[in-house]
C-alpha cells in the first residue's frame, strides 16, 4: 500500500481561502439576508395635507428708529458733532416717558468722504481724495404707549435728528394670538384632509404625525416716513397679523360605507 503524499502548506492554505469564500457568499445571499433581517409590513395608507392660518390683533408697542447724520473736514469734528447731537436727541426722548433700558444704539459709523475730480482732455484721471469724513448715529426706541409714539418722532427730530429710518409695530406677547392661528390652521389641516379622502371614497383614521412650520409673524413692513410737520406726527399702528401653520399626517381607512 502506497503511503498517502502529504499536501503542501501552500495548497492547504488555498483550500482554506477557498472554502472561507465560499462560506461568505452563503451567508450574504438574498436567501439569506431575507431570513436574517427584519421583515417589513405593508405600508401604511396615509394623507399628508398642510394648513395656515393669520389672526390680526392690536399692537401694543411701537419700535423707532432715528438718528443724526453730520459731516465736517476734520474726523474728530464730525464725531464730537454727533455726540453732542445724540445725547439731546436721547435725553429729550427720555423726557417723554421713555426709560433708558427702552434706548439702544443700533448704528454708528465714521466715514471718509471722497471727492472725485473731473478729468481733464489729454491728462491722466485724478485718483479720488478725502475731503471730509461723515458720522452717523442711530437708536431704536422702543415705546410700549403708542399715544407717546408722535411726541418721541417730534422730540427727537426738534433735538437735531435728521434722519427717521423706520418704525414698525408688533405685539410684546403673541402667545395667545399664536396658539389661536394654531387651531385655526390644524382645522384647515382636517378639512382639506376629509375633503381629500371624500373625493377618493375614504374615510380619515387617527393623526399619524403632526408638526408646527416655524416661520415669521406676518407684522406690518417698517414704515419709512418723512419728517414731522409743525402739527405733530400722527401714527396710525393699525393691526398686526400673527400667522401660523401645521403639516398633518393622517391615516385612510377602508371606503365609506
Amino acid at each position: 500500500m502506497k503511503p498517502l503524499k502529504r499536501m503542501s502548506p501552500q495548497r492547504s492554505f488555498s483550500l482554506g481561502a477557498g472554502l472561507a469564500a465560499v462560506l461568505a457568499a452563503l451567508m450574504f445571499t438574498p436567501a439569506a439576508m431575507a431570513q436574517s433581517g427584519p421583515t417589513a409590513g405593508p405600508a401604511i395608507p396615509a394623507i399628508a395635507v398642510s394648513g395656515n392660518a393669520e389672526v390680526a390683533a392690536t399692537p401694543d408697542r411701537a419700535l423707532v428708529s432715528l438718528g443724526a447724520v453730520v459731516e465736517s473736514k476734520q474726523a474728530q469734528d464730525a464725531q464730537k458733532q454727533i455726540a453732542q447731537i445724540m445725547q439731546r436727541v436721547i435725553k429729550d426722548i427720555k423726557a417723554q416717558g421713555v426709560p433708558n433700558e427702552k434706548i439702544r444704539t443700533s448704528g454708528l459709523s465714521l466715514n471718509p468722504v471722497y471727492s472725485h475730480p473731473a478729468p481733464r482732455a489729454g491728462q491722466e484721471p485724478e485718483a479720488p481724495r478725502i475731503v471730509g469724513y461723515r458720522a452717523a448715529n442711530t437708536v431704536r426706541v422702543q415705546v410700549d404707549d403708542l399715544e407717546r409714539v408722535g411726541g418721541v418722532i417730534d422730540a427727537g427730530i426738534a433735538a437735531g435728528a435728521n434722519q427717521l429710518s423706520g418704525l414698525a409695530f408688533d405685539l410684546r406677547d403673541d402667545l395667545k394670538h399664536r396658539e389661536q392661528a394654531l387651531q385655526l390652521a390644524a382645522r384647515e389641516a382636517r378639512s382639506k384632509a376629509e375633503a381629500l379622502a371624500a373625493a377618493l371614497n375614504l374615510q380619515l383614521g387617527e393623526v399619524i404625525e403632526i408638526r408646527e412650520e416655524s416661520g415669521p409673524t406676518a407684522y406690518p413692513a417698517e414704515r419709512r416716513l418723512a419728517a414731522p410737520s409743525a402739527a405733530g406726527t400722527p401714527i396710525q399702528p393699525g393691526q398686526v397679523q400673527i400667522s401660523a401653520g401645521v403639516q398633518v399626517r393622517f391615516r385612510l381607512v377602508g371606503p365609506q360605507k
